[in-house]
């Protein structure tokens, strides 16, 4: 017999934690983009993450007006199976047509029943069942159903969705077992199952959306598509049927502008309702400085040098991958692009993380790194690597940083500047033409298991660095199955370990993002991965 429980995500309790370096900005509870709420201080400010700047009750919501949200990329397409779904990078376009079946709230660690009605799961994780509420329609009419999930889902992994080489690894079947009732049976028990139901898999497309070749963005969201120019702007209109009630907002607007400082300066002058702002400190202090609310989370390495592991290229040798470890000094990089109030680091989950193990990361070393290169280069290696970096002020100032160091032990670093974000995506995560990238890694607090597996596993398409090692392959699968924080905890120590000593990649440090609004907005809400949700959005009198 399946019993309801309420699903939290291992959260443990954090102290403060002094960081290396003069003025480092500690953002507590949250990585991974924690994806949690609970405040952390140290002596360098009391910053923390989660909600900052609340706001008094508001009163009353407002019916009307358009929201106007700046965002980090416009998704060409709203078909989940395209891009992942990633708070500012299309996510909120993707929750805003379909919803999800379960969201993440950030406060409590814990995934809660939104589109669904419940999911509940025998005693040992290996059965869950999910209750659909009654009467949901799709915005074009038709019943979201036990089988219109599962044709969902199965649209989904048929087209390679972020995420599907996990679900089909893990979930050995999907039935209905009623028109609101789908039975899902794991191949192995896994108590963090309800993750997967808060991004793609959990993004519901009505069977219509597919006609032959096209697509047409079909949900049972709060929204539905209503105008999309290309690099411009996507703008929603609220879907007067949604199962919560109709939006507040008459419309939801989202634009993709030159970054973080473009999106802060927009935000000053009222041109931008909701602000992404990611990855700047300046940014993210002055905002919260100014007193806007909003959500401040921190994407655990999601700074990082990411090493091409594929043959015919230097990262195939584990003595190069090494070296470039030991050469990196973090907290000096950290010095020079973010003037010490970065989050320097070369674990994968850092001190903010409730996922930081007592393992720390690989250190830096410069004699190590010199013996290993050296050792590498007596067998052949010429010493050259081709490094690809985004042509932005900070991503440049890291590039230039990296490229220090790198040459500092006997490297000789061709740094290759790209133009935009999508050179990076072609070259870096489409092409493989590349030896070392500075890009993220990211490990998402709300979905431990799918960062892991999706970046790490030598399955996955995800694994930009190509990295295959069939001892992390196990000790990721032993995380997938592990029952409670501390089993969880002391694999995640062993991944550390192994990661220290094959170097797949070299994180360097995590990533702070805040989505600020203007004091006028209210009722918007994160979810997991920093997905902001807008279904009980709604904007007062300025």
């Amino acid at each position: 017999m399946s019993h309801s429980r309420s699903w939290r995500i291992g959260k443990v309790s954090r102290v403060a934690v002094a960081l290396l370096g003069t003025g480092v900005l500690l953002v507590g509870c949250a990585s991974n983009g924690d994806d949690s709420g609970t405040d952390t201080t140290n002596t360098s400010g009391d910053v923390v993450t989660g909600m900052v700047n609340e706001q008094p009750d508001p009163g009353d919501a407002v019916a009307g007006g358009t929201m106007t949200y700046g965002v980090q990329v416009l998704v060409p397409s709203l078909d989940p199976t395209k891009t992942a779904a990633r708070g500012g990078s299309g996510g909120e376009a993707f929750a805003a047509v379909y919803d999800v079946l379960m969201s993440y709230d950030t406060a409590s660690g814990e995934f809660e029943p939104k589109l669904a009605q419940s999911l509940d799961t025998s005693d040992d994780g290996s059965t869950w069942t999910l209750k659909l509420r009654d009467g949901v329609k799709f915005s074009d009419g038709s019943a979201l159903d036990a089988n219109a999930v599962i044709t969902s889902i199965d649209r989904y992994n048929a087209g390679k969705g972020n995420g599907a080489e996990l679900w089909l690894a893990s979930v050995e079947s999907a039935q209905a077992s009623g028109p609101t009732t789908v039975d899902f049976k794991l191949k192995t028990p896994w108590m963090r199952f309800p993750s997967m139901l808060a991004l793609g898999h959990g993004m519901i497309v009505a069977p219509s959306s597919q006609q032959g070749d096209k697509f047409t963005a079909v949900g049972a969201g709060p929204f539905t598509e209503d105008l999309f120019t290309p690099s411009v702007e996507r703008i929603f209109k609220a879907n007067p049927s949604y199962y919560g009630g109709a939006p507040k907002l008459d419309k939801l607007r989202m634009v993709a502008l030159n970054g973080p400082q473009a999106n802060l300066e927009s935000l000053n002058s009222g041109q931008l309702d909701v602000a992404y702002i990611r990855g700047l400190t300046s940014a993210i202090n002055s905002a919260k400085s100014a007193g806007y609310p909003g959500y401040i989370d921190v994407l655990n390495a999601g700074s990082a040098e990411i090493v091409n592991n594929r043959e015919g290229r230097p990262g195939s040798d584990v003595r190069v991958r090494q070296a470039i470890g030991y050469a990196l000094d973090t907290t000096l990089i950290d010095q020079r692009v973010e003037n010490g109030e970065g989050l320097p680091g070369s674990e994968l989950f850092g001190p903010t993380s409730q996922w930081h193990v007592d393992t720390p990361g690989i250190a830096y070393d410069p004699e190590k790194a010199k013996e290993l290169l050296n050792q590498a280069k007596a067998d052949g290696y010429d010493g050259t690597l081709d490094y690809v970096v985004l042509s932005e002020p900070k991503d440049h100032a890291i590039g230039l940083a990296v490229q220090s160091l790198l040459q500092a032990v006997g490297f000789e670093v061709n740094l290759i500047l790209a133009n935009n974000a999508g050179d990076i995506v072609q070259n870096v995560y489409v092409k493989h033409d590349f030896d070392l990238a500075h890009a993220g890694i990211g490990m998402y607090e709300s979905i431990l298991d799918l960062g892991l597996f999706s970046t790490t596993n030598s399955t996955s398409m995800a694994n930009t660095a190509g990295y295959a090692n069939p001892a992390m392959d196990q000790l990721i699968a032993d995380l997938q199955q592990a029952k409670d924080n501390s089993s969880t905890l002391a694999i995640i120590g062993k991944i550390q370990t192994l990661w220290n000593e094959t170097v797949p990649s070299a994180p360097i440090g995590g990533l702070t993002s805040f989505w600020a609004w203007q004091k006028n907005v209210h009722g918007v809400v994160p979810t997991a991965t920093g997905i902001m949700l807008f279904d009980q959005a709604w904007m007062g009198a300025k």
